[in-house]
């Protein structure tokens, strides 16, 4: 026998996906079922980011971590444009900010964080569990239309894939925030520059100063 086969093994059935992520870049209709705000794991960053889970008709998901505040505190990053020093939002707020506007005609900054419901996965116990953290419960059962982009990391020979929200628009209209109507909509140009997957590699950077692995991300598009 060249496996053995264990009594106490949970054996999953085919067909049957407890939490089916969305597979294909495309424009969407979900509806946002989780809406909370997570601190990093890193006790010296003070970033957060606001987690929101959505779902189409189908059940299939998609979960996307937006920066709101950097590892510094703040809602912004320094940089350098013609010479000055300049302020620029975390693009993850700006398109956080993009569904407060559409759906609550508020900005996020306007709106306090309140208690909300939410899953999370345990490492320890291996399964989903239900967890209360901070929040817009507010947001929770809104339809809305998202730009979904499916993401493929590779490192080294592992590769792995999953979707990613790139844009949020408005179902009437498809029109993004504060987008003046035309017949050039941003929904469209979006849809017709939009590739099969966007590629994310990883490379370990050897230091002698035994540095960790850094993440490089290239601007690099492929289809699969």
């Amino acid at each position: 026998m060249w496996i053995k086969k264990s009594a106490d093994v949970e054996v999953s059935k085919e067909l049957e996906f407890e939490n089916q992520n969305i597979d294909k870049t495309d424009a969407y209709e979900v509806t946002i079922t989780e809406a909370y705000l997570k601190e990093s794991s890193d006790e010296q960053s003070k970033s957060m980011s606001l987690v929101i889970n959505a779902e189409t008709k189908d059940g299939d998901n998609v979960k996307t971590y937006f920066t709101v505040t950097g590892r510094d505190g703040e809602t912004y990053f320094k940089t350098t444009h013609k010479g000055k020093e300049v302020k620029k939002q975390h693009f993850g707020l700006s398109i956080a900010n993009s569904v407060f506007l559409m759906l609550l005609k508020q900005e996020i900054f306007d709106i306090e964080p309140a208690k909300t419901s939410f899953k999370q996965w345990n490492k320890e116990n291996k399964e989903m569990e239900s967890c209360t953290g901070d929040g817009f419960p507010e947001l929770i059962g809104k339809k809305v239309g998202v730009c979904v982009q499916m993401i493929k990391k590779i490192n080294g020979k592992d590769s792995s894939q999953y979707p990613e929200i790139a844009h949020f628009f408005d179902l009437a209209t498809g029109l993004f925030a504060e987008e003046e109507p035309s017949n050039r909509r941003k929904l469209d140009r979006w849809l017709s520059s939009a590739k099969e997957y966007k590629v994310v590699e990883e490379k370990e950077v050897k230091s002698s100063f035994g540095k960790k692995p850094e993440e490089k991300k290239q601007n690099k598009w492929s289809k699969s």
